[in-house]
């Protein structure tokens, strides 16, 4: 799954502030090391100098990234052996394919102290549990969001009912990804979302058939839709927190929805590759990379989410009044999500949103 959008199409850059000399002296008080090094199989961001630099000083342990454009090509490079990393950080839709595989090593999490200041939904998080057993450290994460003009929908709009409105014709824009499919299930309330059978793909495909008369553009990237937005040309439809941020910060109001159906969720864990375990650098980057300093650093990086319930206060003011509006540092947010899950069948899925593309209205 990377998210269609890629890093490059998320603006969101925070200056950094004081936090980078705080970062700096939590890992002094760790213990020294003799040095190593680390290869990590990753998404753009996720090793920033910002962060890395820091930890290399302080331990010793070289930093070695090699970045990755989907899912699938983590998958590919870890199961083919070779040694092609230490640490990956696949999205929550793919873990348990490396869980089941025997791909990745349990992380023993007495060894990550950080953790326990993570949200309640990222301390174990079913997609990186199995027998008891944890099999990742959560990081970035991300809400799909709902938005929507206050100025065209009514207040207190709590429903994605509004997208299929026959007044709003010509005037909605959603994203030209799966995740739409899903989306339209939630609608549907079916609580299978990533499991879908036949008939109910057919009700999926009937319901976003219709609500094309309402669709101005089927937007690929986060920058489509603010630009649809801010021209005025849409009313609302599915994007990203980066979207939500580049409006307001232009000046446009926009909505931030929350749809009493729920909405899309993703989140990439630190995984230990089968093999890699005895890394002495492993535990060391596991447990800076969850700590509240070094996640607000990466924050500067992403524009994501992370999981350290501190990590807010140690933004600069700016970026921590945009992450609180957004609900990033609340747990409240997550209670609503339904999250990204693999889907057996997913070449059907992808079948039935052409056919929605295909289809005349």
């Amino acid at each position: 799954m990377k998210r269609a959008d890629e890093f490059p199409s998320r603006p969101l850059r925070f200056p950094l502030r004081a936090g980078f000399l705080a970062s700096v002296a939590v890992l002094a008080a760790a213990p020294a090391m003799a040095g190593g090094s680390l290869t990590l199989l990753v998404w753009e961001g996720y090793a920033d100098e910002s962060f890395v630099k820091p930890f290399e000083d302080k331990t010793g342990c070289t930093v070695d990234a090699v970045y990755v454009g989907s899912n699938d090509e983590i998958v590919s490079k870890v199961m083919s052996g070779g040694g092609a990393a230490d640490l990956i950080s696949p999205s929550n839709d793919t873990t348990m394919r490396l869980v089941n595989a025997g791909a990745v090593s349990p992380v023993d999490t007495s060894k990550v102290p950080s953790m326990a200041d993570f949200m309640p939904q990222f301390q174990t998080p079913a997609w990186l549990e199995k027998d008891g057993q944890v099999y990742g450290v959560p990081y970035g994460w991300g809400v799909v969001r709902i938005i929507a003009d206050p100025k065209a929908v009514p207040a207190g709009t709590d429903s994605l009912s509004f997208l299929w409105d026959p007044k709003y014709k010509g005037q909605i824009s959603v994203w030209d990804d799966i995740e739409t499919v899903y989306m339209a299930s939630r609608f549907l309330g079916f609580k299978n979302t990533y499991s879908l059978t036949d008939d109910q793909l057919e009700q999926v495909k009937a319901k976003l058939i219709e609500m094309k008369p309402n669709i101005r553009k089927y937007w690929f990237t986060t920058g489509e839709m603010g630009t649809l937005m801010a021209g005025g040309e849409v009313i609302g439809g599915n994007s990203w927190e980066s979207t939500l941020v580049e409006l307001r910060k232009a000046g446009h109001e926009a909505l931030d929805i929350d749809p009493k159906e729920g909405r899309g969720g993703w989140s990439d864990s630190w995984m230990i590759v089968k093999g890699a375990e005895e890394n002495a650098c492993i535990y060391p980057w596991l447990d800076w990379v969850s700590s509240p300093e070094a996640q607000a650093l990466a924050h500067n990086v992403t524009g994501f989410g992370y999981p350290n319930v501190k990590m807010a206060g140690m933004l600069d003011p700016e970026a921590k009044q945009t992450y609180e509006a957004l609900g990033m540092a609340n747990p409240d947010t997550l209670k609503n999500i339904d999250w990204w899950q693999p889907v057996e069948r997913r070449a059907k899925y992808l079948e039935i949103w052409n056919q929605v593309k295909a289809a005349s209205e």
